[in-house]
């Protein structure tokens, strides 16, 4: 497992708390400003990434906190890192999950399926090289 994924109503506020509980520090990471090539799946997700968010990585690799106009506040998601995502999003289908969308964010790559198909958990796969996820958001998608 990568990390879980919160909701927060202020990215700033929310990175104060869970650094005052969790004693881990954040990296900002603004969705608008990131190249993103999206993909639709099978199902239809509002809880998407949109280019409006703002996202909070934390240094530990336990935590993301994503603020979205709107959305309610809580557990959004769970991520795993995978070797190769084609492979893994094969495998998951084979099993009734449903493909919401799949991206490209720079280096990483990630794909999400429908909370419904796993009693309210989204689950997201990441593929990308390195150690910092937001070091492989930021950089030159692969060819």
């Amino acid at each position: 497992m990568e990390f879980v994924g919160v909701v927060v109503d202020d990215l700033e506020v929310g990175m104060q708390r869970f650094s005052e509980v969790f004693g881990t520090d954040f990296e900002i990471l603004d969705m608008a400003d990131l190249d993103i090539e999206t993909e639709e799946g099978v199902v239809v997700d509002a809880r998407a990434p949109q280019s409006n968010m703002r996202v909070a990585l934390d240094s530990s690799g336990i935590f993301e906190l994503v603020e979205v106009a709107g959305m309610e506040e809580g557990f959004r998601n769970i991520h795993f890192r995978v070797d190769d995502m084609d492979e893994a999003i094969a495998h998951l289908s084979s099993r009734g999950m449903r493909l919401v969308r799949h991206f490209v964010v720079g280096g990483m790559r990630e794909a999400i399926f429908a909370a419904e198909d796993l009693y309210g958990i989204r689950v997201c796969l990441l593929e990308y090289a390195g150690d910092s996820l937001g070091a492989a958001m930021r950089a030159e998608p692969s060819a």
